[in-house]
């Protein structure tokens, strides 16, 4: 056997293991669904809105967060010298337990974050499993890989202003990281302290990268959906009550607290690691740096290109097709297309209608719904025609 035959003996052997992996996946989450709009109906599905549960807890982690704003102090001045000192720790902890309800706000906003990353990996494993990241999406999936560094980073910076010995050990940590790097290392350690040491400045810049990344998420979240046209950003208010509750349950079953406040002449040997944003600690204190930069890049640079390396495994997407001599000019097909995929050009001369319908065939995911919109039979899709998707559902409804 030659080289070339083994080679594509083994890419379609892999054709048909991730294939059928992705069936299997799809079918499970699916029977899910079904199983839970059976006990709640499909209006209140948290499955049919897995891409805006993460936008609502960041609209509660925006709010949360000014709150606690007008209460903090980004300084580090006078530790241990009085006993009156005002500082990022002793503003937390005025926050947590003397201002009324602070405790609440802030184990909200902490716990916030950890579910929004949380419902971003399940609607990003959910849009996997469904094949939505391919083709014309993948400006979706590349733009919601860059949201979740940038989440994750965020909340890397709100561990760092409580200022408690985690914090500190915290920012050590990164800026032995950032020694690592050759070349952009140094210059990249003195943005991130705001200088050559720790000092209030580097409070400040933290303050600084945690709210102004914050309100850069929401240009990254605009391109995000720029090319849909109807995107789904916020669940039925029902369920945004359920998830307010379950967070409010969360805060009061294990309420937040800070460590010690931050000493500059110590130096804290272990922390409690929140999985959701301090994993990569944890990774960073059991592997060699080099090790560490090169798995993260790996990780970060080949879920970017997942797209184009799935494309090779998985089966083509085919385009919808016009069929010219049916199509009106309703703009039926136009209106529906949710990833701007039909446009309606000028009708040729003699034709008895002033516009019809063209697929951009780079925009095309060949979901179907300008199928369903058409009232005349003018648009197919050429591996699933009208005949055969009607007789299926014949043959459906006589089994049942």
């Amino acid at each position: 056997m030659t080289s070339s035959v083994k080679n594509e003996t083994n890419n379609n052997w892999l054709k048909q293991v991730y294939n059928q992996f992705i069936e299997a996946a799809n079918k499970l989450t699916l029977a899910i669904e079904d199983g839970i709009n059976t006990a709640i109906t499909s209006k209140y599905n948290p499955f049919y809105y897995h891409g805006a549960l993460p936008q609502f807890y960041l609209w509660v982690l925006f709010l949360s967060g000014l709150l606690l704003f007008a209460y903090y102090v980004p300084t580090i001045d006078n530790a241990y010298l009085s006993n009156r000192l005002i500082n990022a720790w002793t503003s937390v902890q005025y926050i947590t337990n003397s201002l009324p309800f602070g405790g609440v706000i802030r184990g909200i906003h902490r716990y916030s974050g950890d579910a929004m990353v949380l419902f971003i990996f399940l609607h990003a494993i959910r849009v996997w499993f469904t094949d939505r990241y391919r083709q014309y999406r993948w400006i979706q999936w590349a733009t919601g890989v860059i949201l979740l560094l940038m989440v994750l980073f965020i909340g890397q910076t709100g561990y760092y202003l409580v200022w408690d010995e985690r914090s500190l050990l915290l920012t050590r940590m990164t800026v032995s990281a950032l020694d690592a790097l050759p070349i952009i290392g140094a210059p990249l350690k003195a943005w991130f302290l705001n200088g050559d040491t720790i000092t209030n400045l580097t409070l400040s810049n933290f303050l600084f990268i945690h709210i102004g990344l914050s309100f850069a998420l929401l240009f990254v979240l605009w391109l995000h959906y720029v090319r849909m046209t109807r995107p789904v950003i916020t669940p039925p208010p029902a369920v945004n009550f359920i998830l307010v509750a379950a967070i409010l349950l969360i805060v009061f079953l294990v309420p937040i607290s800070s460590g010690n406040m931050a000493n500059l002449n110590t130096q804290p040997n272990t922390y409690d690691v929140d999985w959701f944003f301090l994993f990569n600690y944890w990774l960073m204190a059991h592997m060699p740096m080099s090790v560490f930069w090169i798995s993260m890049t790996a990780l970060a640079v080949g879920a970017t290109i997942l797209p184009w390396f799935v494309k090779t495994v998985s089966p083509p997407v085919t385009p919808a097709e016009v069929v010219i001599n049916k199509c009106t000019g309703c703009s039926l097909c136009y209106r529906d297309c949710p990833y701007q995929a039909i446009e309606m050009v000028p009708a040729p001369a003699g034709s008895r209608f002033k516009l019809l319908a063209t697929v951009n065939v780079p925009r095309c995911s060949s979901c179907g719904i300008c199928v369903g919109a058409c009232a005349f039979d003018a648009i197919d899709l050429p591996q699933l025609p009208d005949a055969t998707v009607l007789t299926q559902i014949k043959s459906l409804a006589e089994v049942k």
